[in-house]
């Protein structure tokens, strides 16, 4: 993985029980995604990476030669009415082989914004790109074009003028269960197409993840404001940038869905997230 170039996090100071404190940039320009709300969860999850990474750096164990991928997550807000990350902590259990983390954010009021926790591997002998090659091979053979996917009515999926939809409506089968599709391209799925994402760009990432299920949310809501309380995202198989990924909807509960990803026919992740109305 290539070394970065840049650091949303500072002023590091490891504590004695073994956690770092940073405190968060405050550059919008740097950072665009910090002009959503503290809580949305696209915002937790890139700051889920930014902050790990400032931290892990901090504490020597970065290793820029290596690739790491997150396997699972989840997060939980604090308090509701908190505003933008000035600070916060990092809790740091890696090896050489695993990641294991827990992070906490605060505002300038010293609010807990959300708690986010981190599991990941770290690929130590293994020629990634090469190792990768296959998937995107049979990936390219079934890509579409945006103009070939018909996305939902963005009025219905809470977004700001200028962010692109990412899921197709949701259908009702004849059993009543309920599914939709996604479309992430590089042009919709990575700045400048989309005004928040950011990545490396050779895969779907956690942030495209946690926002294709909060669409989803959004739309079985019918476009209602809500906000999102908690969730929890297993990742099991990279996704691919233009092939469609479908989306299985379950709900379980007035305020609580999951949504089954997968991409080619193989599953590659889970989604739960929890919420109420705004």
């Amino acid at each position: 993985m290539p070394a970065l170039s840049r650091s949303y996090t500072s002023d590091h100071v490891l504590r004695s029980d073994g956690a770092v404190e940073f405190a968060c940039s405050q550059d919008v320009a740097e950072w665009p995604w910090l002009a959503l709300a503290p809580q949305h969860p696209l915002t937790l999850q890139t700051q889920n990476f930014w902050t790990s990474v400032g931290a892990t750096q901090a504490l020597g164990q970065r290793d820029d030669s290596k690739w790491s991928a997150l396997t699972w997550t989840n997060w939980e807000l604090g308090e509701i009415g908190a505003g933008r990350a000035t600070h916060g902590f990092m809790r740091n259990q890696n090896d050489e082989e695993k990641l294991n983390f827990e992070i906490e954010l605060f505002d300038v009021d010293n609010r807990q914004i959300a708690i986010i926790r981190g599991k990941g591997v770290v690929f130590r002998n293994r020629n990634f790109e090469q190792w990768r090659e296959g998937s995107k091979i049979k990936a390219r053979t079934k890509k579409i074009a945006p103009t070939e996917f018909v996305y939902s009515d963005r009025r219905k999926l809470g977004l700001s003028k200028i962010e692109p939809p990412l899921i197709a409506p949701i259908i009702q089968a004849n059993d009543g269960s309920l599914s939709s599709a996604a479309l992430v391209t590089k042009a919709n799925g990575l700045i400048p197409g989309h005004p928040y994402f950011s990545g490396s760009g050779d895969h779907v990432n956690a942030p495209h993840l946690s926002e294709i299920a909060r669409q989803v949310v959004s739309l079985v809501n019918d476009g209602e404001a809500i906000s999102i309380t908690k969730g929890e995202m297993d990742m099991h198989r990279y996704i691919e940038f233009g092939t469609p990924i479908a989306i299985a909807v379950e709900r379980s509960g007035d305020q609580r869905l999951s949504v089954a990803i997968s991409q080619l026919d193989r599953s590659c992740a889970k989604i739960s997230m929890e919420w109420h109305n705004a």
